[in-house]
């Protein structure tokens, strides 16, 4: 690659795997335009506990030999043009306008940084992918997963822990399934009929069928719903376990979760069986965004990571479709067709967040409701 072409890849959200994902899309971009990346997570970000140091590098190596000091000069030209080499540690507060940040502009600069501060689908890219590039004919999946072993690599203290712990507990215990459960979206119902939900994080979304379905589990709710009903957040997963327990003989679940509640849910109903790591959690009434927080914020995102990487470790996986720490688990390893899922509700060829509670329709007018009706009608004639 050329000294003097950079992909400068910051920081885009508050949530570590979020931004990791970002991470690999960029890095797909540095290598589709022959750019050097580089990865800078500045202060505002949540997972950077320190002043004037690199959140990526408290957790991974760097994925190139080159700093931000090394493509902040006066000499090098930049795109988006908002940025400088005064400016570069800082954010940009319109970027979210996507101003001068399209795939087309991004693809063709030549400046001699471009700077990547919001993501871009893989879906996307996959259009730019020429045959000369490993990840032509890939899935999004395996693209992801090509990505992630390329250049993703823990520092050796957090690989000391997780061996540590996956030793001591998980390592001689038979079949252990890992189950990755969000805390319940508590302030939020999602109504099945106008897929509205006000203040969430989260959205339903569209899709197609596409490879990587196979890692992907439904639970339909039926287009004519008889009665309104809500379907409870997380539902799904006992069902969901109690298969894999009976067909694998599951010894050990390892439980991944953000919600203490959560926690002592599994504990009462499968005892000894569960496993965790003593990551901080968060209490029914706290705001589970919030948990980044720590006096110590480096301890938070090892924690992440430990759990992440602990349950790909596992021989079975149960996550949330709409989580970016359930999929980072699925492109983690080649996980054989069966032992990985991902739940989320379905309704109308949209998809819902599994820990959300759905609100289902009473469809008083069913296609028989209205011959019914217009029958009687015709009889009254």
């Amino acid at each position: 690659m050329p000294s003097d072409k950079f992909l400068l890849i910051k920081a885009w959200s508050y949530i570590l795997w979020n931004d990791v994902e970002h991470v690999l899309s960029q890095l797909l971009i540095a290598e589709l335009t022959g750019r050097t990346p580089v990865v800078y997570w500045p202060t505002y970000c949540l997972h950077n506990g320190f002043i004037n140091t690199n959140g990526f590098e408290l957790y991974f190596e760097p994925v190139s030999e080159y700093s931000i000091f090394d493509v902040a000069k006066s000499e090098y030209t930049y795109y988006p043009p908002v940025w400088d080499e005064d400016n570069l540690l800082m954010d940009d507060p319109d970027r979210d306008k996507l101003v001068y940040r399209n795939i087309g502009d991004i693809l063709s600069r030549k400046e001699n940084v471009v700077v990547g501060d919001v993501y871009f689908d893989l879906y996307d890219l996959i259009p730019y992918i020429k045959k000369d590039n490993p990840a032509y004919g890939m899935t999004v999946n395996q693209i992801y997963s090509y990505l992630f072993h390329k250049y993703i690599r823990l520092k050796q203290d957090i690989i000391a822990e997780i061996n540590g712990f996956y030793r001591s507990w998980l390592s001689d215990e038979g079949p252990v399934l890992a189950v990755h459960v969000c805390a319940p979206e508590k302030d939020y119902e999602y109504n099945a009929e106008s897929g509205r939900v006000e203040g969430s994080r989260f959205y339903p979304k569209g899709y197609q069928n596409s490879k990587d379905d196979k890692l992907q589990t439904r639970f339909k709710i039926p287009l004519f719903w008889r009665k309104r009903e809500i379907l409870k957040a997380n539902a799904p997963y006992h069902g969901e376990i109690k298969k894999y327990v009976d067909k694998y003989d599951i010894k050990k679940i390892f439980l991944v979760t953000n919600s203490q509640a959560v926690l002592n849910e599994y504990k009462q109903k499968y005892g000894s069986m569960i496993v965790a790591t003593k990551s901080k959690r968060a209490e029914e009434d706290e705001k589970v965004k919030y948990l980044d927080s720590y006096i110590v914020k480096r301890r938070a995102g090892i924690d992440i990571l430990k759990d992440t990487y602990l349950a790909s470790m596992c021989d079975f996986f149960i996550g949330n479709d709409f989580s970016s720490l359930s999929h980072a688990v699925t492109i983690m390893k080649d996980w054989p067709e069966g032992n990985a899922k991902l739940l989320y509700w379905e309704y109308r060829r949209k998809k819902y967040p599994i820990n959300a509670d759905i609100i289902t329709i009473q469809k008083r007018n069913s296609p028989f409701a209205k011959a019914k009706k217009l029958f009687n009608k015709l009889l009254k004639r």
